[in-house]
């Protein structure tokens, strides 16, 4: 009896410390936060992902910087300080950069050019050698225009060739992949500079052009039309519907489009640049569509403000005092894709080798769903020039999602200036343009980061554009600090430095952030 007991006691006993054993490494598996593949020795349980910087800058606003803060910049992101990401280069290029071995699907554009594909979920432009790329690009690779930039550049280079050849190298060495040239007045590089800089060394450079369809017409108004547009006094795009602007942009593209023709470096073309299609709150209608403006537009503009009272008919709107906020907004969705339709049919109709890149959407107009909407229905892809912000906005980029649908996005400016940046010895200003003012070459290097560790998040965006090559010198004299070299063409190490890193990071993070 006391056998049998004692062999029942064991029996229990050992079932009991099984369950305890197996449930205390259950619960320890439970507990235990994965990691990354590839990242370091610390889980998630030691340290968080990132270790934030605080950076400090300040805001040129109503006339006036603002007082120095952190409040929108206290999680900034930088690579080094990612403790759960381990850097790789074990990656297979194409001579654009672009990387070998995706399965690329939903491809819309030329073969032979650049396209927009899909890989894994993410949104890529597909090199003319079909690599997977990401743009990391400057804008405005050109030598300045003002008489300091002039004397500077005779005094170091002598000669564009010169300037192109250490210029091209620049871009090399810092994994720049994209450039512009930006004339006011599309137009391809020049013959002298082109190789240096689309070619250097053994690398090859993509880049893009602005056709600015509807700046060139209200340009063109006085020679084409007799009188010039009042652009104080109305907004730009009830051009769209003068009866002579779709004959007009068609010649202009028929005659610019012959500049590209058979261009692999070429990507594509922006339409326009920050359109005024909405404004804040629609308090400005210069600065946005608004309904009650087509309106009240005089005789000479009668075909934009048909086109107003024909909406009003249809919807059987009595007076201007029944619009409601639905109807204002449907207004001006249909007047983007009235713009839309048009631009982008000329466009393909003389040019099927190269993508459509949007009209840079800027200020409120890049928060405007049915904006954003028309643009995804007829263009490659929808550019935004995205300033007033540390970062992007994580609705915005959800919001960014929901309209662009199936088309990505790419960020066609952006910058911050820093207050160390100097003339012969004297601060620069710093007041004209967009982008806050930072501390030091290093902060920008770190907004940089920041901004773009973000974007690549985004599955459906396909790269930024840094706003840009040269800093600015106005003929009042004062210097803003946008570009990667100085008003003397001296580059600037300290923020170059980060750009590199992270531009040479990108497909090693984009591999980090799509197994969170």
């Amino acid at each position: 009896m006391r056998k049998h007991i004692y062999r029942h006691f064991l029996f229990w006993s050992l079932l009991g410390l099984m369950q305890f054993v197996v449930a205390g490494c259950s619960s320890s598996d439970e507990k235990e936060p994965l990691k990354p593949e590839g990242g370091d020795t610390h889980t998630p349980s030691d340290k968080e992902e990132y270790t934030f910087l605080n950076v400090e800058y300040r805001k040129w606003q109503n006339g006036t910087f603002q007082a120095w803060t952190t409040a929108g910049s206290h999680e900034t992101r930088t690579i080094d300080n990612m403790n759960w990401y381990t850097p790789s280069s074990d990656y297979t290029r194409t001579a654009w950069g672009g990387r070998i071995g995706l399965q690329p699907s939903s491809v819309v554009g030329k073969e032979g050019f650049f396209r927009v594909a899909s890989c894994g979920g993410r949104s890529y432009l597909l090199d003319p050698d079909n690599g997977a790329v990401i743009i990391h690009g400057i804008q405005h690779v050109r030598p300045g225009e003002s008489s300091v930039h002039k004397e500077t550049f005779n005094t170091r280079f002598g000669s564009k060739t010169r300037w192109s050849e250490e210029t091209g190298k620049l871009i090399a060495d810092n994994h720049i992949n994209y450039i512009s040239y930006g004339s006011n007045r599309i137009e391809a590089f020049p013959a002298a500079v082109r190789a240096n800089l689309l070619t250097p060394k053994t690398q090859k450079i993509a880049y893009a052009e602005n056709l600015y369809l509807l700046r060139t017409f209200m340009w063109d108004m006085s020679k084409n039309l007799g009188y010039a547009f009042n652009d104080d006094k109305y907004n730009r795009l009830v051009l769209l519907f003068e009866p002579t602007f779709a004959s007009y942009i068609d010649n202009l593209v028929c005659e610019k489009s012959a500049l590209f023709a058979g261009d692999k470096h070429f990507i594509g073309f922006y339409l326009d640049n920050e359109l005024p299609f909405a404004s804040y709150q629609n308090a400005d209608p210069l600065r946005g569509i608004d309904l009650k403006h087509f309106l009240a537009l005089p005789e000479r503009y009668k075909a934009a403000r048909e086109y107003a009272e024909k909406f009003m008919q249809d919807r059987g709107i009595v007076s201007v005092a029944n619009i409601t906020k639905e109807n204002q907004e449907e207004f001006r969705g249909m007047v983007a894709d009235y713009y839309y339709r048009l631009t982008t049919e000329t466009v393909k109709r003389h040019d099927a080798e190269h993508l459509i890149l949007g009209t840079r959407l800027h200020d409120w107009s890049k928060y405007n769903r049915r904006v954003v909407e028309a643009c995804a229905r007829y263009c490659d892809l929808v550019s935004i020039n995205y300033y007033a912000r540390w970062q992007p906005e994580t609705d915005f980029l959800a919001n960014l999602k929901a309209w662009c649908g199936t088309k990505p996005f790419l960020v066609s400016e952006f910058y911050t200036k820093a207050e160390d940046a100097t003339y012969k010895g004297i601060k620069y200003a710093n007041v004209e343009g967009g982008g806050w003012l930072v501390r030091t070459q290093k902060n920008r290097g770190e907004f940089y980061q920041n901004f773009c560790l973000r974007l690549l998040e985004a599955r459906n965006c396909v790269g930024w554009v840094h706003f840009e090559y040269n800093d600015g010198y106005d003929s009042d004299g004062k210097a803003s600090n946008k570009g990667i070299v100085s008003i003397e063409y001296e580059p600037y190490k300290s923020f170059l430095l980060p750009m590199r890193q992270l531009n040479l990071a990108v497909y090693s993070l984009i591999d980090y952030y799509d197994k969170e």
